[in-house]
């Protein structure tokens, strides 16, 4: 085992000092059974999979999918419950930031993650008892102040309560779930399942939930900051921008589609009209009319300055909408409401537009003079933005719209309020405010048990260059099945991209490369010429290597599909009771032991000869 400074045993050591002796020796034989000429030895190091990397939350998607790639549906299930409380919605609504990063998608086509997920998901709600209940610790005697029931301030109560802390939650709506019920459709996700992913929250003892108390009306920040240990602001942004500057825009049918969204996901009288107009290029643009094609039977037309390629709509919503016949105008303007004399709604005048910046680099509409043109419509939804109302806050903690907060989360930099979700980064996916609940939840656990934070230790996310393609043979997608455009236009509550089944969940995690992670193949264990790997299950980080025997020929390494086993040089290592070291003449960089050179060869020969002769005498 070439490696410098390290010591010759004397019973082997030669005339010339640092040459390994020759593997015909019986004590050569004892230490290196295999022969001695290894530059590099084959080390398992598992990397981060760009999926979980790529996911908010920090979901162990590699893992999950493996538990259900073998039928462990319960422990993928809990396996998700470590860094998500609620699948069952994120496997519907979520944007699935984690497909985009897969590395399948350089191979054919990512994989399903959010339909997997989502059978997950739906798995755990049908299960008579929660499977983490048992697990929870004792309540630590600290309770925590949480500013609204959305996915933020769910997520900060499940994790705190996962922690040992107990917390009461205060929420403006009637009912629990923010804009999770009050700004997502039914038929995107339906209520049943918010609601038993909520009472699961509430189910583990220590969480409160009460709704109707709007903080800053009837509670103020400074009370909750003295009754509670610590405090969470996860409001979100539900209060949507207004269309200003446009003549028109006051008369009665002109409506915020976040109102218009709150109102039908409480299940409220909604009217809408039979010809709508809808502003804006985002998804809450997309949701607004696709609901108002199914509240009012009519037709929807959005209305958007982005172009075609920039709408900010999700592929898969953008086509769902087309499916449904939804209208799209885009590189246009709103540039005069028209009513009647009763001051409602009767058309619109619109115009060419587009995005184009102002002297201060602002992007802005620049409307195209001589395209105006009439069209009729009776509702005209405004989707161009949302805010939050913050004048209850103290100015020092608001800056544009936002709560303004440290990389950990603190309101100021110091003191006991912290905040996430949309109030703190802007309008962002129901996942990244799930994920500022964790975090938030394991900053103040670190405060209340006045501990020292560990600083996350850098990671090296597994490109798909490095991955042993030739192992996974080219796999279509398994498309979730979705109801009929006809039939989804009927209701609000039909829901539109449907459940996998469990042959097509498993067939789906069947794809997943486990990218710089071990899934158990064997292929080191079957393919080393010398049985150097052993193994005491096919299971990650059960397998060894037995150094005495391993040349370094790194065959291994080659045929490792997931890239987790890498060479390492063997100068990087120091073991002296694992394995005698020693230097050597033709071990100085890799191949050197099939470039020695005539010179060293017959030296070599030559003393050998002497040192046998020796021994003789």
């Amino acid at each position: 085992m070439s490696v410098r400074g390290t010591r010759v045993p004397p019973h082997l050591q030669l005339p010339i000092a640092g040459v390994t002796p020759p593997p015909t020796e019986k004590e050569g034989q004892t230490l290196f059974p295999t022969g001695n000429f290894r530059f590099y030895r084959p080390v398992y190091k598992d990397k981060l999979p760009p999926c979980n990397n790529a996911c908010p939350t920090g979901e162990q998607i590699q893992k999950y999918l493996d538990y259900v790639k073998h039928d462990r549906f319960l422990d993928g299930y809990v396996t998700i419950l470590e860094d998500n409380p609620m699948p069952s919605v994120t496997g519907r609504v979520c944007y699935h930031p984690c497909e985009t990063a897969c590395n399948r998608g350089f191979h054919d086509e990512p994989i399903g993650i959010r339909g997997v997920e989502r059978f997950l998901g739906d798995f755990g709600l049908r299960l008579p008892e929660n499977p983490i209940a048992s697990t929870l610790p004792p309540l630590s005697g600290k309770k925590v102040a949480i500013v609204g029931s959305g996915p933020a301030g769910l997520a900060c109560a499940y994790h705190l309560r996962r922690l040992g802390h107990a917390s009461v939650v205060y929420e403006a709506l009637p009912r629990p779930g923010g804009m999770l019920r009050a700004g997502i459709p039914h038929w995107h996700l339906p209520e049943d399942v918010l609601d038993a992913e909520i009472a699961k929250i509430e189910g583990l003892g220590g969480v409160e939930i009460r709704c109707g108390v709007r903080v800053g009306d009837e509670v103020c920040v400074d009370d909750l900051v003295d009754e509670y240990d610590a405090v969470f602001l996860g409001l979100g942004q539900d209060v949507g921008r207004r269309l200003t500057g446009v003549e028109g825009a006051d008369l009665r049918g002109v409506i915020g589609a976040m109102e218009f969204l709150r109102e039908a996901g409480l299940n409220r009288p909604v009217k809408v009209g039979r010809e709508v107009l809808v502003v804006g290029g985002g998804n809450t643009a997309s949701d607004a009319a696709r609901s108002a094609v199914r509240l009012g039977g009519g037709n929807a037309t959005i209305v958007s300055l982005e172009s075609e390629d920039e709408l900010l709509i999700v592929d898969e919503d953008l086509e769902h909408a087309r499916e449904e016949r939804v209208r799209f105008a885009t590189n246009t303007a709103v540039a005069r409401v028209l009513g009647d004399e009763d001051g409602a709604v009767t058309g619109a005048v619109l115009c060419d537009a587009r995005l184009t910046k102002d002297e201060s680099g602002r992007v802005v509409p620049e409307l195209i003079p001589g395209t105006e043109r009439e069209v009729a419509c009776d509702t005209i939804l405004v989707a161009i933005g949302q805010v939050q109302r913050l004048d209850w806050l103290a100015p020092e903690m608001v800056e544009n719209g936002l709560v303004k907060c440290d990389e950990y989360g603190r309101v100021g930099g110091a003191g006991t309020v912290f905040v996430g979700g949309d109030v703190a980064r802007g309008p962002s996916m129901v996942v990244d405010a799930l994920g500022d609940g964790k975090r938030a939840a394991r900053n103040i656990d670190v405060l209340l048990r006045e501990a020292e934070r560990e600083e996350p230790e850098p990671v090296e996310v597994m490109p798909y260059e490095r991955l042993n393609t030739a192992y996974f043979p080219k796999a279509p997608r398994v498309q979730a099945p979705v109801t009929p455009p006809e039939e989804r236009r009927r209701g609000q509550k039909v829901e539109v991209t449907l459940a996998y089944s469990r042959e097509q969940a498993v067939a789906e995690s069947d794809r997943c490369m486990s990218c710089g992670v071990c899934n158990g193949c064997d292929n080191c264990y079957l393919v080393c010429p010398d049985v150097s790997v052993m193994r005491d299950a096919r299971e990650n980080g059960r397998y060894a290597i037995r150094l005495p025997y391993c040349k370094g020929c790194l065959v291994c390494v080659q045929e490792c599909p997931t890239g987790c086993l890498e060479k390492a040089a063997e100068l990087d290592f120091d073991e002296p009771d694992a394995v005698i070291r020693m230097d050597t003449a033709f071990a100085t960089h890799d191949g050197a032991h099939a470039e020695q050179s005539p010179p060293i060869a017959a030296l070599i020969e030559e003393q050998t000869a002497a040192y046998d002769a020796a021994r003789k005498v």
